[in-house]
């Protein structure tokens, strides 16, 4: 398997002509805390089956293994990867980092604390995944 991530600014020609793309997010800041009720129960955002949801365990094994992205980056406690489909909206990985490992949020919010942290994007970019060496 093959993936690579590169950063790229995501206007409108860069998103149509990639069929995959990613958005990488870090927590900024905190948000006052509110009493959580039983009315916020987790949704179920796990994407529609796909490419990607058929290699997710291969995905997750390589961006735990080496760095897959075109720059530098040392990822930090509850840092925020989406790989989406260009193509098809509701395939898509939600990826967090805890535990000094990337791990997917099936649940919106399961993981994250949507309402405390504040995330901000960091980096964007066109996402490259192949089930060959030879894509590249």
């Amino acid at each position: 398997m093959k993936i690579l991530l590169e950063e790229k600014i995501l206007g409108t020609q860069s998103k149509k002509n990639s069929k995959y793309y990613w958005v990488l997010e870090t927590v900024t800041g905190k948000n006052e805390a509110k009493e959580q009720t039983e009315e916020d129960d987790y949704l179920m955002v796990s994407s529609e089956t796909g490419f990607i949801q058929n290699i997710k365990e291969e995905i997750i094994e390589k961006i735990n293994a080496e760095n897959v992205f075109n720059f530098d980056f040392e990822p930090k406690e509850g840092d925020y990867l989406s790989i989406k489909n260009n193509l098809r909206k509701k395939e898509y990985l939600n990826l967090i980092f805890m535990n000094n490992a990337w791990i997917e949020e099936i649940y919106m919010c399961s993981y994250r604390d949507c309402e405390g942290d504040i995330y901000t994007t960091i980096k964007t970019g066109v996402a490259f995944i192949s089930e060959n060496e030879i894509f590249f």
